[in-house]
């Protein structure tokens, strides 16, 4: 096409060519016709592109189908292929019943009573399984906190324990291990409920199909393993710092925090910072800054609570895998050994629990 514009614009400047001008104009025509729409074709696509907006927006996004509904979908396969991209093994009734929801064994059996078919279905549903995989779960999550985080208080283990167990980080778990394909449902897309109880129900099928270990190990894997890139002091949030400061340095025999101005600027504008030290018996504790003198005390606090809890911004990195393979037993000994509550807390009282 380029070759030929090329050549028309030689024939109208120099009024030559090795072929005929007008050759040349009716194949340019010929191939202009060629490439022509219809003007309905554009505002067509455009109005039928915006009612699947607005539907998708009336229905809340676009609509799922499930894999159940395709002509290649085979259910066996699908579990096959589940339990080995886990890597793991499952029996394989405890496997199917973890998979099947309440609800879908109450729809099945009204839809065999309508039709007038016996409706005594011989289906076990994960209600069971997943109040056993909810327990286990959660004593695998506080046993391995607990044996990681030896030096924080119990109410920052039960916040990260709430935060790893909460509804949201396990649908999302979840999900990305398949389970919206494989899951027996009345409802399609599932809820978050179905998806956690499933999860959990999960759990205790591996634990009976390849014990306790193995269920442990595959929660450290896939739920524990959210915590990685968490800032865990934001999942707890004490009410008083300051307070908690004082009674712990007071259970140790020290003096009260002392609060000192170390520096300060931009004090008469709205981008104002203060930073303020903390010190009890003229030792340095730790410093904070805010944009007033409360708010800077406050955050002061905070940094010398995460310096005695060894939860500063500088913590070494979770330990997940193989790092977990010589405290297996430790982990397995904490899971009902609460640590020191906030109320008891004292530095000298923490290092004899863990040595």
């Amino acid at each position: 096409m380029a070759a030929l514009w090329k050549t028309c614009q030689q024939c109208l400047r120099y009024g030559r060519s090795n072929g005929s001008i007008y050759t040349s104009i009716t194949t340019v025509n010929i191939i202009s016709k060629r490439n022509f729409k219809p003007q309905w074709v554009a505002p067509t696509l455009r109005e039928l592109k915006r009612r699947k907006d607005v539907e998708e927006s009336f229905n809340g996004g676009p609509k799922i189908f499930h894999r159940s509904t395709f002509l290649e979908w085979n259910y066996d396969a699908e579990i096959f292929a589940f339990s080995n991209r886990l890597g793991e093994k499952f029996n394989d009734s405890s496997l199917r019943a973890a998979l099947i929801h309440t609800s879908y064994v109450e729809r099945e059996t009204a839809r065999l009573s309508d039709i007038g078919v016996d409706s005594k279905l011989q289906l076990q549903d994960n209600e069971a399984l997943s109040l056993k995989g909810g327990e286990m779960m959660s004593n695998f999550i506080n046993g391995y906190l607990r044996a990681v985080f030896t030096q924080v208080p119990e109410e920052l283990i039960r916040a990260m324990h709430d935060f790893l167990t909460s509804i949201s980080n396990l649908e999302t778990v979840a999900k990305h291990i398949g389970l919206g394909d494989l899951m027996l449902c009345a409802d399609f897309p599932c809820k978050a409920e179905t998806y956690v109880k499933s999860f959990k129900a999960i759990v205790a099928a591996l634990a009976e199909s390849s014990g306790e270990e193995r269920a442990r190990i595959f929660v450290q894997d896939l739920v524990v393993t959210q915590l990685y890139g968490q800032d865990v002091n934001e999942l707890w949030n004490p009410a008083d710092p300051i307070g908690n400061l004082t009674a712990i340095l007071k259970r140790e025999g020290k003096a009260e925090p002392e609060f000192r101005l170390i520096r300060q600027a931009g004090s008469n504008s709205v981008l104002a910072v203060y930073y303020v030290g903390i010190y009890s018996d003229k030792n340095f504790i730790s410093e904070g800054a805010g944009e007033s003198l409360e708010i800077a005390k406050d955050m002061a606090a905070r940094e010398a609570l995460k310096h005695f809890f060894h939860t500063e911004d500088s913590m070494r990195a979770l330990p997940f895998g193989r790092q977990l393979k010589n405290i297996q037993a430790k982990i397995t000994q904490l899971e009902n050994k609460p640590n020191l509550p906030l109320s008891k807390w004292i530095s000298e009282k923490v290092v004899s629990v863990v040595h």
